[in-house]
């Protein structure tokens, strides 16, 4: 009888324990979830005290606690009550931190610049405008036409296309601070 009621102390002592302790876990669980460390806690068996039993650590649920389970181990010669240790350890990874040092970086702006084409009956001649100045960017002249590139820049662009019906002639320079683009025009056969 005796024994029964130790018994029953003991089997008491552990589930209120094992109730707090899950009580406790509950009341630390969050919406977000941490990471978790996988972490073990080492025991000693109360059959054998020399050799150690490992057991993992109970880890809290993040909708729900997981549920308490007792283990009870009974011998003829004594009644013996292995409680699993029920304390949890959460340990949460330091966030890594990065240092990034960019080398300083100067920015010289160069003046804004236009591109602007020009289609004649000879090619096509493609200037780049910017401040005050001028420069040819490309030319082509089109099937039966030879070009010359009389001037290409800095202040002023002159192409030419010629075949043996027509010329066509392109300039371009500023005046008085405007852009002025300049194209004639002139036919050598009967049909122009």
């Amino acid at each position: 009888m005796t024994y029964a009621l130790i018994w029953l102390a003991v089997t008491t002592t552990a589930v209120f324990v094992a109730a707090a302790a899950v009580g406790s876990v509950r009341d630390q669980v969050t919406e977000t979830p941490a990471a978790m460390v996988p972490t073990t806690t080492a025991t000693t068996s109360l059959a054998n005290p020399a050799v150690p039993t490992t057991e993992p650590a109970v880890e809290p649920a993040t909708t729900e606690p997981a549920p308490t389970t007792t283990t009870t181990t009974t011998t003829i010669a004594a009644s013996t009550t292995t409680v699993p240790d029920v304390s949890t350890t959460t340990t949460r990874p330091a966030a890594p931190t990065a240092t990034t040092t960019a080398p300083p970086t100067t920015t010289t702006r160069p003046p804004a610049t236009e591109i602007r084409s020009y289609d004649l009956v000879g090619g096509s001649v493609t200037v780049e405008v910017g401040a005050n100045t001028v420069g040819l960017a490309g030319a082509s002249p089109k099937a039966g036409f030879s070009m010359d590139v009389e001037n290409s820049g800095p202040e002023k662009v002159e192409v030419e296309f010629k075949s043996q019906q027509h010329e066509s002639h392109f300039t371009g320079r500023f005046e008085d601070g405007v852009f002025v683009p300049k194209i004639e025009e002139e036919g050598h056969g009967e049909d122009d």
